[in-house]
């Protein structure tokens, strides 16, 4: 259950992502990287409570004018890869806001 916090009353940007079921679900977009050439997005779900959920989705992601098309990262290795990359600028940044930089 996402708390107080988590409440949208901020600017976050936000993509729709089509469901299996036809419909879109809106994800906020949590952090944007590149790795190795390709660019990475950390995705939310958020809620009917306009709240940002507290599971996170790694795509892959292309961008075309306007257009963004995400891909869903099959290969086992790339996946483990980029989330221990991502992990480690998450780290770099908690020591970086600790020792007030």
């Amino acid at each position: 259950m996402a708390n107080e916090n988590d409440k949208l009353n901020f600017d976050v940007d936000t993509i729709f992502v089509p469901m299996e079921d036809g419909t879109e679900q809106e994800y906020a977009i949590l952090d944007e990287f590149d790795l190795e050439g390709k660019n990475y997005m950390i995705l939310s779900a958020i809620e009917d409570d306009d709240t940002i959920g507290e599971d996170e989705y790694l795509y892959e992601y292309k961008e075309e004018g306007d257009e963004v098309e995400l891909i869903e990262i099959e290969d086992d290795e790339e996946f483990e890869r980029v989330s221990a990359y991502y992990e480690s600028l998450m780290e770099e940044e908690m020591e970086g806001e600790s020792l007030g930089q």
